[in-house]
């Protein structure tokens, strides 16, 4: 489960990096919601196709990258995730449904920074 859960979040991202945004729905549940900063940024799969949308007028050469994937918990079907997006690391929680779409996306910025 977890490895499709990750292949699931990569798909996802190189499918935003490529500006697919109308093929999301191959990733994400109708009726996927996604929080960030503690605030709704869409409550569903047409919300999330105009977020992207806008993002990609907004930043055109930013691309989200996965850093590191941290946990993952099959019992609650979630995977966590530090994504790089516009020069920002965001620790990022993805729910999953039983069919194995994301449902859910919590996402934060993270405030401490890690030099390699």
């Amino acid at each position: 489960m977890a490895e499709r859960h990750k292949a699931t979040v990569q798909q996802f991202a190189q499918a935003l990096n490529a500006h697919h945004v109308n093929g999301i729905d191959k990733f994400l549940e109708h009726y996927v919601e996604k929080i960030e900063h503690s605030k709704f940024a869409y409550k569903n799969i047409d919300e999330a196709k105009e977020y992207y949308s806008k993002e990609h007028e907004a930043h055109p050469s930013a691309e989200w990258k996965i850093l590191d994937f941290q946990q993952d918990d099959p019992y609650n079907d979630t995977l966590s995730a530090r994504v790089l997006y516009n020069n920002h690391i965001y620790h990022t929680i993805y729910t999953f449904s039983s069919a194995g779409k994301i449902e859910k996306i919590h996402s934060a910025h993270e405030h401490h920074h890690n030099t390699h």
